[in-house]
């Protein structure tokens, strides 16, 4: 699985603009193929983070993704940003869930 995280900061006048165009983007880059997950998220500590988080299934469609129109818009649109923001390429071998909780807590 493929991981792709933006981390944006915006200016408090900038921010509106560009929640309205991230929430625009989710649902497209959502069904497309591949697309595991697609999230934007705030910082509760620090109202100007806003956080950009994808998951692939494959890089191969992620490379896809990373040429496509969507993601053109994403990177148009942090062009207004006054600071340059975090991206980072995760690849993930395994996940687990609750039951790692369960088992660490008996």
């Amino acid at each position: 699985m493929k991981h792709l995280s933006i981390k944006i900061t915006v200016s408090p006048e900038k921010r509106k603009e560009l929640i309205q165009t991230f929430k625009a983007l989710l649902g497209p880059i959502r069904s497309e193929q591949g697309c595991l997950s697609c999230n934007c998220s705030l910082d509760l500590e620090a109202e100007e983070v806003l956080f950009f988080t994808e998951e692939w299934s494959c890089r191969k469609e992620l490379e896809t993704h990373l040429k496509s129109v969507h993601f053109g818009v994403l990177m148009g649109a942090m062009k207004l940003l006054t600071k340059e923001p975090e991206i980072r390429f995760d690849t993930i071998a395994s996940t687990a869930g609750a039951e790692v909780i369960s088992a660490l807590r008996c």
